[in-house]
């Protein structure tokens, strides 16, 4: 599993609870926070890994 796709399963977790009916509204909050967190690091992680494997001259 590469860094990409484990910080969107990150995310996709952290939505799904986000989701969940019985969550308070300060918890859901922190979760779609966490989880919009967890994308950023995800496009990062991709674009670093283009990155390296591909570096500009």
């Amino acid at each position: 599993m590469n860094l990409k796709q484990h910080y969107q399963e990150k995310a996709a977790k952290a939505d799904r609870l986000a989701d969940e009916p019985y969550q308070r509204a300060e918890l859901r909050v922190e979760l779609r926070s966490t989880a919009r967190r967890w994308r950023h690091l995800a496009e990062q992680a991709d674009w670093l890994t283009r990155r390296i494997r591909n570096p500009k001259s």
